[in-house]
């Protein structure tokens, strides 16, 4: 089963026939050499793709990025996917 993955971040969600991806970036984190630690997350773009290509991306929260995604739809395609 494919997933939605990859060097494009985590999915979260769609809009329409949007995707919002999460991309983390995370800052280093000193382990010994029998401790194994998971990295801290530093920061979390949000960005909006549509067919695998990036549309509009910086987004530094997730309603933000919604609410951007509802903008590109347009009002014909609002409602045919029935959105507010």
């Amino acid at each position: 089963m494919a997933t939605k993955s990859g060097n494009k971040g985590r999915y979260i969600t769609k809009v329409g026939y949007f995707d919002i991806y999460a991309k983390d970036a995370f800052k280093a984190k000193k382990a010994s050499k029998n401790n194994f630690t998971k990295p801290d997350v530093s920061s979390t773009d949000y960005q909006i793709l549509h067919a695998k290509k990036v549309v509009e991306k910086g987004f530094k929260t997730k309603d933000l990025a919604v609410i951007r995604a509802k903008e590109l739809l347009g009002d014909t395609f609002k409602e045919f996917y029935n959105i507010k």
